[in-house]
């Protein structure tokens, strides 16, 4: 539960739409002066051995980094906090926000699919609730979703490590979405769940092992465009302003050491993602390989 809040998974994150060249998961941090090569890493939080396919070099670009710096430093979470920001405010729920027809669909699916009451999440913000319906077939043939494997071999390694942002802002990107959309996005999971015509993650993770985050960005982008929630909003929050943060801050450490970081995929590309943001510091990012 800890890491689904920590990575707001990627099929929520690509809400965005943009064209270019965009064709890695791995790029390369180099000139304005750097010493040493730093490294942007696009992950998915899955445990599906598919995301664990590296391309050539990837694996050795990780252990040649001195400095490990990822959307939020897990060491430094408080539980409690995080705990408590994962629920919606008091008086609001589950209940109160769906009809009782969508309450008894819903929960039908969480019993009949996950063995699990709707009760157990009728306090938490349906955004994070949704997600176990869209990832339930994803497999989870590794023991750790992607962003916490390189966490822990970070660790292991004695690397440096650094959070780019606070708890704090991303539980206020949450909040620019109202629970009352979230739990309408939360209804048309279930309802639309199995379609083929629909959103279908294990296609979007095939085009996400590929490298091919345009494509990526188009297919959620077809899907996203019948959401409920404000596109504009969403991406003004979730990604544009977190990505100012995540370039800025970064550059603190790539000007000392090596750095290898690792972040949601949706925040890599596009005129408004770090890639972009970087290049407009004056660094050259590159497609590893």
């Amino acid at each position: 539960m800890k890491y689904l809040f920590i990575n707001l998974i990627i099929f929520i994150s690509f809400k965005s739409f943009s064209q270019g060249p965009y064709n890695s998961l791995c790029w390369t941090i180099t000139g304005n002066e750097l010493n040493d090569t730093s490294y942007i890493y696009g992950t998915f939080h899955s445990q599906d051995n598919r995301v664990f396919q590296f391309q050539n070099g990837v694996e050795e670009a990780f252990d040649n980094a001195a400095v490990y710096a990822m959307e939020l430093n897990m060491d430094s979470l408080d539980r409690s906090k995080m705990m408590a920001a994962m629920l919606m405010d008091s008086g609001q729920s589950l209940q109160s926000l769906l009809s009782k027809k969508d309450y008894k669909t819903v929960n039908k699916f969480f019993l009949d699919s996950l063995g699990i009451s709707l009760f157990m999440f009728n306090k938490m913000q349906p955004i994070l609730t949704t997600q176990f319906v869209v990832t339930k077939d994803l497999n989870k043939e590794q023991q750790n979703a992607l962003d916490f494997y390189w966490f822990k071999e970070a660790k292991s390694q004695g690397k440096q490590l650094v959070g780019l942002e606070t708890m704090e802002e991303q539980v206020n990107a949450f909040k620019t979405i109202p629970v009352e959309a979230q739990a309408k996005e939360l209804v048309k999971a279930v309802k639309e769940y199995g379609k083929k015509e629909e959103f279908d993650m294990n296609s979007m993770l095939e085009i996400y092992t590929s490298g091919n985050l345009d494509s990526l960005m188009v297919m959620i982008n077809s899907s996203s465009s019948k959401s409920s929630i404000s596109m504009e909003e969403f991406n003004e929050a979730f990604l544009y302003n977190r990505n100012i943060n995540m370039a800025n801050r970064v550059e603190q450490y790539i000007v000392k050491k090596s750095v290898f970081m690792a972040v949601g995929a949706a925040h890599l590309p596009g005129k408004n993602g770090v890639i972009e943001l970087l290049r407009n510091k004056g660094y050259k990012v590159e497609p590893l390989n």
